[in-house]
């Protein structure tokens, strides 16, 4: 239980930077790109930016989120490595091509490698000098004629950035804001403005390259900020072949190698198809329908304008074998994330967009909420709250904000890209 509450905190706290550990770098200067509206924009990044398969080039990237803390910086350890030691900032190399991906990364505490190829994943921390190789879920359900992309091919920057713009598009203003020079290339500023009004994300701004269309450069502002609070991208870029040899990966003599199997969530009790794990559409559910499986569902009175039910779902990662990264991890801090996802989760939905604030409730006992507080209280950024009369922690940064307390035997977590005041009053409202 503590590694989930744990892992939900860190997802919420780094939703935006997985925004942008994409790809990263300071504009260069203006461009002479033809003018360009923004469906044509939009539909040359859907259409021929999966022309390019090869991208390879130096990256770096800026994370002043969590002001040099890390929430993976658990179990009292001065030092993170691996992924962790990322999270602040760094720069490395990376190599993409036909699916397979390869990330040299130089943190402040070590380097940080990841090769992925296929349902492959293998990562090195050479600050404990361990190996471990991840045998990802493979996507069922396609056919022969249109295949599914392998698993490591959501690692590819190029990729992961066209996603993201499709993704986000429906829940924002875009407009293409003039033309500028990243990494010695042409790109055009498309600006994505939310319209949620809640939200505490001001605009999300991506360089795409006028040429192959592939995003170099992505930048996340929070409301009333002009310096971008999280910013990826390319400094040099390359669109040539890269070596096969790269996407193979074998362990340095003497270093320590880890197996896992990473499985993919089941989803309980969704409508039309009650098989768990299958890959078919889920619908939501009805709060009914969720309380009907989960007796412990706690529902907020009220929420906020704009922050209306959306639906929900019931979770459950149980017999994943050891999901989550133990690269840069202490024994104490292994120990601390064990026994994750071994009960269901209810997830509600509210409001929509960059305005959505979600909502995770489990059973907990008294004794994993003592280890919680033990290992949150290693992480400086976090603060104490009260929700309704029971202690709580929160995390409140300038793109979002969280919150996790105990309920009457009920384990709640709260997150949104809001401000504190929207997820303090959902907070409040629960009974």
């Amino acid at each position: 239980m503590r590694r989930r509450t744990i892992a939900l905190l860190a997802a919420a706290a780094a939703v935006v930077v997985a925004l942008v550990v994409v790809v990263t770098a300071a504009a260069q200067g203006p461009s002479n790109l033809p003018p360009i509206t923004v469906p044509e924009l939009l539909n040359n990044v859907a259409t021929k930016a999966q022309g390019t398969t090869a991208v390879s080039g130096d990256v770096a990237w800026t994370d002043s989120l969590l002001g040099g803390s890390s929430l993976l910086s658990l179990g009292g350890t001065q030092t993170p490595g691996g992924l962790s030691s990322l999270l602040t900032g760094g720069s490395g190399r990376v190599w993409a091509q036909n699916g397979k991906v390869r990330l040299e990364a130089q943190g402040q505490n070590g380097d940080f490698v990841v090769v992925g190829s296929g349902a492959t994943v293998w990562t090195w921390d050479s600050l404990t000098t361990t190996a471990t190789r991840y045998a990802l879920p493979v996507h069922a359900g396609a056919s022969t004629a249109s295949p599914a992309p392998s698993p490591a091919a959501s690692l590819d920057p190029a990729t992961a950035a066209a996603r993201l713009i499709a993704r986000l598009a429906p829940t924002a203003t875009l407009s293409v804001d003039g033309q500028t020079t990243v990494a010695g290339r042409q790109t055009y500023t498309l600006t994505l403005t939310p319209t949620s009004s809640l939200t505490s994300v001001g605009s999300v701004k991506v360089a795409v390259d006028g040429e192959r269309w592939v995003p170099l450069q992505v930048q996340v502002f929070a409301k009333g900020d002009s310096t971008a609070v999280l910013s990826a991208g390319f400094k040099s870029v390359s669109f040539a072949p890269s070596a096969n040899s790269l996407f193979t990966f074998t362990p340095p003599s003497g270093a320590t190698i880890v197996h896992k199997t990473v499985k993919a969530p089941a989803f309980k009790g969704t409508i039309g198809n009650e098989a768990a794990g299958t890959t078919a559409q889920h619908k939501p559910l009805t709060l009914a329908q969720v309380k009907a499986r989960a007796p412990f569902l706690l529902t907020p009175a009220s929420t906020p304008t704009g922050v209306e039910f959306r639906g929900a779902f019931v979770t459950s990662t149980k017999g994943t074998s050891n999901a989550a990264p133990a690269t840069g991890l202490t024994p104490a801090q292994r120990h601390a994330l064990a026994g994750f996802a071994k009960r269901p989760t209810v997830v509600l939905a509210y409001g929509s967009g960059f305005g959505t604030v979600v909502v995770l409730e489990s059973r907990t006992t008294a004794a994993q909420d003592a280890r919680i507080a033990q290992g949150l209280g290693q992480v400086s950024m976090i603060g104490k709250a009260t929700v309704n009369g029971a202690p709580a922690v929160r995390l409140q940064t300038s793109l979002g904000s969280v919150v996790t307390f105990r309920q009457g035997g009920v384990r709640v977590v709260i997150a949104g890209l809001v401000p504190w005041s929207v997820v303090d009053q959902v907070a409040g409202s629960l009974h």
